[in-house]
């Protein structure tokens, strides 16, 4: 006798014209399966596309990344000082890699002393005192990286020429102005104590 259409649909018999209920699951399951391996592949392939796409570690500043100098004025021998803090931003305008320089003895405080008097040998460099102390007044200027290469020039020269400090001729914000003029800015006399010598930056090169 012939098999029932229902025993023909138990058994997944082909000649059926409606899918049996067991066929029409493993059809279903392999749908389902395929469908996940497409998406975990675009999910991979996606994930793969971002960490190319993102930039390494200490990769070189975006587009959007910019440059800048500091005039910065703090507490210091008698006066108060001046120096310079230079690197770069990010998109958010946060300052990374950042460099000191300014003007000193190389004797430290004897020949701060001895600097009123006569002039002393120095060199370009940070010293700790610009970590420590807080600066009194901060005049910021953003730059292009053009200005920003021509302010690294300038930098250097005064890093291998500078090698005297005076209190009066050659101090601080001698230095600062001759970075300054570098730059194509306009400068204050030199004479001013270094709070109103960054206010007068400011005032001339505006912000």
């Amino acid at each position: 006798m012939a098999p029932s259409v229902a025993t023909r649909q138990r058994w997944g018999a082909t000649d059926s014209a409606d899918l049996s209920p067991p066929t029409a699951r493993r059809k279903a399951r392999h749908a389902v399966g395929r469908r996940c391996r497409a998406l975990i592949l675009a999910c991979t392939v996606l994930a793969a596309a971002c960490a190319l796409a993102a930039p390494p570690a200490g990769a070189a500043p975006r587009a959007t990344d910019g440059y800048f100098v500091e005039f910065r004025s703090r507490p210091g021998y008698l006066f108060g000082h001046t120096y310079i803090v230079y690197g770069r931003l990010d998109a958010r305008g946060r300052t990374y890699d950042t460099h000191l320089a300014g003007i000193y003895p190389t004797d430290g405080e004897a020949g701060l002393i001895m600097g009123s008097l006569v002039p002393v040998q120095a060199s370009v460099r940070g010293v700790g005192d610009d970590f420590r102390e807080r600066p009194t007044n901060i005049y910021r200027k953003r730059l292009t990286p053009a200005q920003y290469a021509q302010l690294l020039r300038v930098v250097g020269a005064l890093k291998r020429s500078e090698r005297e400090w005076d209190l009066l001729f050659k101090n601080c914000n001698d230095f600062a102005i001759a970075v300054a003029k570098g730059m194509d800015m306009t400068t204050p006399p030199s004479w001013l104590l270094p709070y109103y010598f960054v206010g007068g930056l400011r005032v001339l090169n505006g912000p």
